[in-house]
């Protein structure tokens, strides 16, 4: 029976990193306001991109060693070393909406939040986020960001 097994593992080709290491995308942001990113996971491989945005939110959907790549809000893939990721969670404004003083009461307008804009998300709940942009702190539409999760 064991040789039966041996064998069977020798001639099926299946990839164990993948079996013992699921990994589930998370967003994470760009620690520094110059980060690179590269083709592969490595410092020898040619840059692709160079991100000038302290902050800017990413989304996290590969690991390898201390690499992970990564997916901007444009779609861009490519490798980051972990040296430039923080853990804070920020997002990118997608359209144009106000930003409420209450999440319960929409009359009370703190300020009027741009599309592209990045801030830092305090807490969220099922529709709105508590966020902070600059001095500015209040409740936003949670289905117009970028950088967390829907659900």
């Amino acid at each position: 029976m064991k040789k039966i097994l041996l064998i069977f593992l020798l001639i099926v080709p299946f990839n164990v990193e993948s079996i013992v290491y699921q990994f589930t995308p998370k967003y994470a942001s760009i620690k520094k306001n110059k980060a690179y990113s590269r083709y592969n996971a490595s410092y020898e491989a040619e840059i692709e991109w160079i991100y000038q945005k302290k902050n800017l939110p990413i989304l996290i959907i590969r690991e390898r060693d201390n690499w992970r790549e990564i997916r901007d809000i444009d779609g861009a893939q490519t490798w980051m070393h972990v040296s430039m990721i923080s853990s804070k969670k920020t997002f990118i404004n997608e359209k144009d909406q106000n930003l409420f003083k209450y999440k319960n009461n929409s009359n009370v307008v703190n300020a009027i939040v741009k599309r592209g804009v990045v801030g830092k998300i305090i807490r969220c709940d099922e529709l709105f986020c508590k966020v902070k942009i600059k001095s500015y702190r209040g409740w936003i539409e949670k289905k117009n960001l970028w950088g967390i999760k829907k659900n």
